[in-house]
């Protein structure tokens, strides 16, 4: 089916998300819940690549903020959960954020005058990168113990860590309930 609605040369990505979604309703009244899944992935690519290609006809100008915001969809909507139809990408996805993090609050102290304190800052950057990753995931995850506090301007990419974890948790617990609930 996706090969099909994919070679439709004279369909729209509107029409195409249509199609996918009758498809997806289809498969969710028949208890296909994993092809329901992948219809609605297809349905929602679609109907993103729509919503871009609409409102660059209508304003071209308006590409200066459309492509920004059809890529940050992209990246946090479909590659780092599969528009909520997969935990276990979810999971992945913190993962990689937590060591994101942990490099950010690692390195922006060879840049700036900024560090965290608690980490010695003699130590070797390996063991300085593994007490950044402990300090990321207890403010990823708002634990917050208070023994290693932000200094600076990491203060603000610690603030950016916990909105990013409430939101990444957030979304697990979308995709987890969404597969229970079937």
């Amino acid at each position: 089916l996706k090969q099909l609605i994919y070679s439709q040369a004279d369909t729209s990505y509107r029409d195409k998300a249509e199609q996918f979604r009758v498809i997806k309703q289809n498969f969710n009244n028949s208890g296909q819940y994993d092809d329901e899944d992948l219809a609605y992935v297809e349905f929602k690519r679609n109907e993103a690549k729509a919503v871009l290609s609409e409102s660059l006809k209508k304003d071209k100008k308006s590409a200066i903020w459309q492509y920004p915001a059809f890529g940050f969809k992209k990246l946090v909507f479909d590659w780092m959960g599969l528009y909520a139809t997969s935990p276990v990408r979810v999971i992945f996805s913190n993962i990689v954020m937590i060591l994101f993090f942990a490099m950010i609050f690692t390195t922006l102290p060879y840049l700036a005058n900024t560090y965290l304190n608690g980490i010695n800052p003699n130590d070797p950057f390996w063991i300085k990168y593994w007490n950044s990753a402990y300090y990321t995931g207890i403010t990823y995850f708002t634990v917050g113990y208070g023994e290693i506090v932000p200094i600076g301007i990491l203060r603000l990419v610690a603030d950016l860590t916990a909105f990013v974890g409430v939101f990444m948790m957030s979304y697990f617990t979308v995709a987890f309930v969404r597969k229970i609930l079937r």
